[in-house]
């Protein structure tokens, strides 16, 4: 299979919130994106989940995907992700057939564990609920989408039940799986499930993570997934260096934040987050702009095409958002679609 085949651009909405928006300015910035991106002919809108947390006002992907559907007609929106041990995964289930049925097939999963942050205090089961990981929710999701929930129940009650509606898309909706470990990985090729990368790995590494993903899943007879594996970028056309560098210790700041979230939770022997300094920031700037999609065109087409190219993964996400207002955030998405996309194609399919 060749690195262009089955190839799929797509925006990642953070719903960041920057100094001096509300909640609603950010969220209409969403909506506004998404609308966009499938006027461009984008073919995906990806959205995220996080709780509790200032700079991130979504706390339902789920939610958003469903409002987003009903607002579009051809792209597909997926979340990226789902945390699931913090959901119920038979409820999950039932949702996602229920955006698969009414969007005609649009509607794509992708499910994690997220960081181990407060919200697994309020909202999950505490420490003891991120350490099982995503085994055992993610095939309790995967029974129901396949139509098949046990109700632990003794005769004469049902010892199973079938969620409905059923699924638009056979034999359900596409289910993705965000991998950072080789655990998570090998959990996906047991699965026969498409991986989710995120912004921490460079195109090295995300090979590295299918070549393991492929080697596990012919060890299990598995066939190549339908869809291709997905991955994130930060992904911004700038005419100058000093600008790239400028937005993109904005992003710096905003992850680092978001890991600092993870020391809420007590009971867990993780390495400490790093602090949100002045240092820091610049370091993670640095490092995202020597790897991501960031600069002029040809900067972000030669990123781009050496991330698809060397890990072979198919599906990009890219992150658009910024402390720009909305309108220079759609100009940055039209730059996207209509020079840098187009050009990436052209430069895959010539290898």
């Amino acid at each position: 299979m060749r690195a262009h085949d089955g190839l799929r651009f797509g925006v990642l909405l953070s719903t960041d919130r920057h100094p001096g928006r509300t909640d609603a300015e950010v969220l209409a910035r969403a909506v506004a994106v998404a609308r966009c991106a499938e006027a461009l002919g984008l073919d995906d809108v990806w959205l995220t989940e996080h709780h509790f947390l200032d700079a991130a006002v979504n706390p339902s992907a789920l939610t958003l995907a469903a409002y987003l559907l009903g607002r579009t007609e051809r792209v597909h929106v997926g979340t990226a992700v789902t945390v699931l041990p913090l959901h119920s995964p038979v409820h999950t289930a039932e949702q996602a057939v229920l955006l698969d049925q009414l969007s005609g097939g649009r509607f794509v999963l992708g499910v994690g564990r997220g960081i181990p942050g407060i919200e697994y205090q309020v909202l999950g089961g505490g420490p003891r609920a991120w350490r099982a990981g995503l085994a055992e929710p993610l095939d309790r999701t995967l029974g129901a989408l396949r139509g098949k929930v046990p109700t632990g129940l003794a005769a004469p009650a049902p010892r199973s039940v079938r969620p409905l509606p059923s699924a638009h898309t056979s034999p359900h909706p596409p289910v993705y799986v965000a991998a950072g470990s080789p655990a998570s990985i090998e959990l996906a090729a047991d699965r026969g499930l498409p991986l989710m990368l995120f912004f921490d790995k460079n195109a090295a590494a995300k090979a590295e993570m299918l070549a393991r993903y492929a080697r596990r899943a012919r060890g299990n007879g598995r066939p190549r997934p339908a869809d291709g594996h997905a991955f994130a970028v930060f992904t911004r056309v700038t005419d100058s260096a000093e600008r790239a560098a400028r937005l993109m210790r904005d992003r710096a700041r905003f992850v680092l934040a978001l890991n600092r979230h993870r020391a809420a939770l007590p009971g867990l022997s993780l390495p400490a987050p790093p602090p949100v300094t002045a240092e820091h920031i610049g370091a993670l700037a640095d490092r995202i702009l020597a790897t991501h999609p960031v600069g002029p065109e040809e900067t972000c087409v030669a990123r781009l095409v050496d991330h698809i190219g060397t890990s072979g993964c198919t599906r990009v996400m890219c992150q658009v958002e910024g402390p720009e207002e909305t309108d220079q955030t759609l100009a940055q998405l039209e730059r996207l679609a209509t020079r840098v996309f187009p050009a990436v194609r052209r430069r895959l399919a010539g290898r």
